[in-house]
């Protein structure tokens, strides 16, 4: 409460750190509800920097309030949201309110949100509609699966507009082999997305040794090296149902 009481009283903050503070449900939510009124009406307009990560935003009020907050922050270049427990639901609202802000984000972190791939169409989405400025983008610890993975590299390899990306994380997302050769497909040789791109990190999924070869070749010493790779695991590539699986929630999801 004394941490929400400062930023209700703040007017020209440029840094923002409320990150691993064990506030529980409770407490996030009167940050969440304390950023958003120190945001309204102008105030804190040169905010560059929010780092909330390991906070639980994951009910309604908490997300509305957020939602509410992100959308007053035309300056912010950077924002952590890491295991903040959105889901598909919360990070829906996040992305929206990014692009309605149109701020010049250069670094979003959502890993650890259990985000599936109905959250990865929406921060897809968000990908086209930023204008190629994102530099690095952390999605690591999601169950985003192929499907979700394809997604997101669709929506860089798609863009019209040329992308910024340097550092992309997909750590342990349940991803085989469809998300990895859509990946190399968009940043690998002949990608037209990956001319800046320095590091990629796809550590902890699914990839039998020959897609494990296909990245190694694609990447080179871009790719971090995939110690915890589970060549012998189950992946996640079945797309049978995928259009019924994309069509159920399509209206919400596009709202």
């Amino acid at each position: 409460r004394q941490f929400a009481r400062i930023l209700e009283k703040s007017s020209k903050l440029t840094d923002i750190r409320f990150s691993s503070t064990r506030a529980g449900r409770d407490g996030s939510d009167i940050v969440a509800s304390a950023l958003d009124v120190a945001l309204e009406e102008g105030r804190n307009a040169n905010l560059e920097k929010l780092d909330l990560c390991d906070n639980n935003f994951g009910n309604k009020a908490s997300q509305d309030a957020l939602f509410r907050a992100l959308g007053c922050t035309a300056s912010l270049s950077y924002l952590d949201l890491r295991d903040c427990e959105l889901e598909d639901d919360g990070v829906k609202k996040v992305c929206h309110a990014l692009v309605g802000s149109d701020s010049a984000l250069e670094h979003l972190d959502l890993s650890g949100n259990t985000v599936e791939h109905r959250g990865a169409k929406q921060i897809a989405n968000y990908i086209r509609d930023s204008g190629g400025k994102l530099k690095g983008l952390c999605l690591d610890d999601n169950d985003l699966t192929s499907k979700g993975v394809v997604h997101i590299a669709s929506a860089f390899h798609g863009s019209g507009d040329g992308h910024a990306i340097e550092r992309l994380q997909l750590n342990s997302t349940a991803c085989g082999a469809i998300g990895a050769r859509a990946l190399i497909e968009a940043f690998g040789p002949g990608g037209k997305s990956g001319a800046e791109l320095t590091k990629i990190c796809l550590d902890g999924n699914y990839f039998k040794e020959d897609v494990v070869g296909e990245l190694g070749h694609a990447f080179n010493d871009v790719l971090v090296e995939m110690e915890e790779n589970n060549s012998d695991g189950e992946e996640e590539d079945d797309n049978k149902g995928e259009e019924e699986d994309d069509n159920k929630g399509e209206e919400e999801d596009d709202n």
